[in-house]
């Protein structure tokens, strides 16, 4: 078994990988981003909101697929209905944690997945959740 990729093929993977980068980012409208967002994956906890912002199902566990100052984004293998969630964010090897109220700006599908964006408006706890 050999352990390098001839040229040609790593050549074929980076145009095939581009493609996929390419297909999954193809936004074409304005940049609407104020800050700049980092991809990271971190797991968070977060519970749907009703329109009183009290829960409106089980909490849930997800994977933060990029983080910026003003908002999140994250993958979940459902559709997400709520309009406001309540996120909980922990600091990695840190006792910080931080409970943020964040309203869904889109959910877009994925393959089997979908991704959901989110803004930040405020700490949770103000509006004891």
């Amino acid at each position: 078994m050999t352990t390098t990729v001839s040229e040609k093929t790593a050549d074929a993977i980076a145009s095939f990988m581009q493609d996929v980068i390419v297909q999954y980012n193809s936004y074409v409208g304005g940049y609407r981003r104020s800050e700049p967002r980092e991809s990271v994956a971190i797991p968070i906890s977060i519970t749907p909101l009703d329109h009183s912002f009290g829960p409106a199902g089980e909490p849930f566990p997800s994977v933060t697929r990029d983080l910026s100052c003003g908002g999140i984004g994250f993958f979940h293998s459902h559709p997400i209905e709520a309009t406001f969630l309540q996120l909980l964010v922990e600091m990695p090897d840190s006792n910080r944690a931080m409970s943020l109220l964040a309203r869904v700006e889109h959910c877009t599908p994925c393959g089997g997945y979908y991704i959901i964006g989110c803004r930040f408006v405020g700490e949770a706890d103000e509006v004891q959740c």
